[in-house]
């Protein structure tokens, strides 16, 4: 078996090694932030423009694999996970640096946390879905920060409100696709919690969770800001 590549590789266990090393990781870049913010503010279009390069190279990368190693399985290779969503958003705010982008990227990559204290068939760091797993969420996560420091952009109430009305199309899209396709969007056919509830328990549960998630998140943004930056 190629380590590296194969499909049947095995997933990364949580609260192991693997699942230690890419927490680190992140904790690592989000240190280095902290510590360099002037040289982000002097340098944002230059640094920017890598992100853009490092984004649009996961994306070849993990679609690549899929379609090479998987034949292309619509079931699971569409860009329908929150976390893909995520991350084309993210490259159209590079590309962009529009406001209205980050609004919606922030709350959605709120999901991108959970994947880190949680990862649900996750292969390992030395697989190339690996690699390119810690890059999406890594990017996802703290490109907000990078708008923050570079930008000037800040979450606000209202984008809450229209980032959860985006999310609710989403969420019913997915649903009502995943039978067509045996597709896992969402991670509405292998849930990693719950996975007894009825769909009618379930599914206002989720929706009722990610508005929860997205208050957290808007008034955790605030107090880091003011633990942790200028």
């Amino acid at each position: 078996m190629n380590l590296f590549w194969d499909e049947e590789a095995p997933f990364i266990r949580v609260f192991r090694g693997h699942h230690f090393i890419y927490i680190i990781g992140m904790l690592l870049i989000f240190l280095w932030i902290v510590r360099n913010q002037q040289i982000i503010k002097e340098k944002r279009e230059a640094i920017r423009r890598i992100l853009l390069i490092i984004a649009v190279g996961q994306q070849v990368l993990l679609y690549s694999w899929y379609l090479l190693e998987t034949g292309f399985d619509i079931s699971e290779s569409l860009p329908l996970h929150i976390s893909r969503i995520s991350s084309i958003l993210g490259i159209v705010y590079l590309l962009t640096a529009r406001k209205r982008v980050m609004d919606v990227l922030f709350y959605f990559g709120l999901f991108a946390y959970g994947s880190f204290l949680y990862p649900q068939r996750i292969y390992t760091f030395y697989h190339v879905m690996g690699v390119s797993y810690f890059i999406n969420h890594a990017l996802t996560i703290l490109l907000p920060i990078f708008a923050f420091i570079s930008y000037h952009w800040r979450p606000t109430k209202q984008a809450l409100y229209e980032a959860y009305g985006w999310f609710v199309i989403y969420f019913f899209f997915v649903y009502f696709l995943n039978p067509f396709i045996d597709g896992n969007y969402f991670y509405l056919k292998y849930r990693p919690v719950f996975s007894d509830w009825p769909d009618f328990v379930y599914v206002p549960g989720a929706l009722i969770f990610t508005y929860i998630l997205f208050w957290i998140g808007y008034h955790t943004f605030y107090w880091v800001q003011k633990k942790f930056f200028k």
